[in-house]
Order: C-alpha cells, then sequence, then structure tokens
C-alpha cells in the first residue's frame, strides 16, 4: 500500500489544479480533498479503538462499493446546493478511487493480499500482478497493539518508502506547476485585457 503521504497526492493535486492561481490556495479545500483521497483508511479507527488497528485494515472499506457509499454520504451531507451534488460526487469518488488504485498497485505483504475491489459483489481480494509500489510497514498482523503499530508505522522503512514515492512523484509535481504558473499567467494577461 502507499503511505498517507502518497495517497494525498491526488487530493492536493485536485486542489491546487481548482484553484485560479499558484499563490492562492484554499487550504480548506486542500485538506478536505486530502481526507477524501485518505478516506478508504479510516478502517484503522475501529481497530484502534479496540487496541488492534490492523484489524479491519484493507476490508470493505478498500472497495468500489464503499466508494460509492462514502462519496453518496458525503455529497448528501455537503453538496446542498442543487448543483453541486454531480460535481462533488465525482470528485469524491474519484479521489476514493485513487487510493484504491494506489493500493492495487502497490505491495501487500499481509494476508488476505490485495483489496475487495468489487465488494459488495464480490468478497475476492484483487492485486496488480506485478505491484509497483513498496509497502507501508504497519504490522503484519491483525491484532497488533497501538504501540506495534505506530512502531511500525513510523520506522525507517516507511520514512525511504515516503522518500521514493516522493522522488518519484517530484518530475510529475514540477510539470504540474509549471502548467499552472504559465495557466496562471494566461489568466492574470486575460483579465487585463478585459
Amino acid at each position: 500500500m502507499s503511505s498517507p503521504f502518497g495517497h494525498s497526492i491526488p487530493g492536493y493535486l485536485l486542489a491546487a489544479y481548482e484553484s485560479k492561481t499558484i499563490k492562492v490556495h484554499h487550504t480548506s479545500r486542500i485538506l478536505f480533498y486530502v481526507f477524501l483521497a485518505n478516506a478508504p483508511d479510516l478502517d484503522i479507527v475501529p481497530g484502534a479503538l479496540v487496541g488492534m488497528p490492523n484489524l479491519f485494515h484493507h476490508g470493505i472499506s478498500h472497495s468500489l462499493g464503499a466508494g460509492v457509499l462514502f462519496s453518496l454520504i458525503v455529497t448528501f451531507l455537503i453538496g446542498r446546493k442543487e448543483n453541486l451534488y454531480k460535481r462533488l460526487f465525482v470528485i469524491c469518488f474519484s479521489l476514493y478511487c485513487s487510493h484504491l488504485f494506489l493500493d492495487y498497485v502497490s505491495v501487500d505483504g499481509r494476508p488476505p493480499i490485495g483489496i475487495p475491489l468489487f465488494w459488495p459483489l464480490s468478497n475476492e481480494y484483487f492485486i496488480f500482478p506485478y505491484p509497483i509500489l513498496p509497502p507501508i510497514m504497519h504490522s503484519r498482523l491483525d491484532h497488533a497493539t497501538i504501540g506495534q503499530f505506530l512502531d511500525d508505522l513510523f520506522s525507517i522503512h516507511n520514512l525511504l518508502v515516503v522518500l521514493i514515492e516522493l522522488a518519484a512523484v517530484s518530475p510529475f509535481l514540477l510539470i504540474f506547476m509549471v502548467i499552472k504558473r504559465y495557466r496562471e499567467k494566461r489568466f492574470n494577461l486575460k483579465l487585463k485585457a478585459e
């Protein structure tokens, strides 16, 4: 699976893309989109409440069915204006699916291997046959205590994974920022011309 940092990148990029200029970032939008991109990992909360964070991790929350349900709930709660419902649902579901995609193409060493992508239609777990992203360590045991979970989570291995993700994503972020700056200049020139 990807790290929370890796999962946050699609949320950040979408929020940055939607802002009119590179300098003005809407912090609440960025945080909201990053939350949506990390939402499937909320499955550690019920496990943490009973002292075993991994107990439900990579369960049904890592499925398209849960993504649709989550997106519908968020859209209903937040999209109060009629014209926002469709757009908000698409954003929410897209960011949720970005999480599923990154976990699908990552190495997974804790059974069951993969994610239950098509739940509730199927309980079968799926993983890309040639995983390309390194795994984040968060204790391979479902019954790991919170202490064991945190020790693994904040390990040197996971720091290296985040650095690998950063190195892999940096060229794309750079290209994105150049395109964004070009868009900003074009937008400002258009405003001056009017």
